[in-house]
């Protein structure tokens, strides 16, 4: 498990959480999302910010350790999977699966890889069963905000593999 640069760029899986059209890297906890939860640890003041829509999104360890991420002795870095799952899970209202290109310093694992940089590529278009909140729109606000489509699972998988590598797992 070495960061190592790609030639290419990898595509991976990931969850994010989705609120009034702009995506966040969290968890979810007993069927709540909890945006970047080790931001405030470390900073407790500080605010979530969402993925960034007209740029690339640049990793950053919240560790305080002092290295670059993704770093192999770490969890820094933006994680996706190699595949999607066949029953993606959505714990909550604001969950949303997608898909990711990710370049740079990648630290592989088991399972999938976490990244230096990332973009968003597509959303999977399974929303959650009970959205009241957004009104069923949670996940077309999202797309709309980045400009990128929400597409059907087969669809979803093919699309990744037009824009980087497909690694399996």
């Amino acid at each position: 498990m070495s960061a190592e640069p790609v030639a290419q760029p990898l595509v991976g899986f990931r969850r994010w959480g989705a609120r009034r059209g702009a995506l966040y890297s969290g968890i979810f906890v007993a069927g709540r999302f909890m945006p970047n939860p080790a931001l405030g640890m470390v900073a407790p003041r500080a605010r979530p910010v969402p993925w960034p829509t007209g740029e690339d999104r640049v990793a950053k360890c919240f560790a305080l350790r002092g290295h670059d991420a993704p770093h192999r002795d770490c969890n820094c870095g933006f994680a996706a999977y190699y595949e999607l799952p066949a029953e993606p899970d959505l714990p909550a209202p604001e969950a949303v699966w997608g898909v990711i290109a990710a370049w740079g310093r990648i630290v592989e694992c088991e399972h999938g890889f976490r990244a230096q940089f990332a973009r968003p590529l597509a959303l999977l278009d399974q929303p959650y069963p009970d959205d009241a909140y957004e009104q069923g729109r949670r996940l077309e606000n999202a797309a709309a905000a980045y400009a990128i489509p929400l597409l059907e699972r087969d669809q979803l998988v093919a699309y990744a593999g037009w824009h980087g590598e497909l690694r399996a797992a």
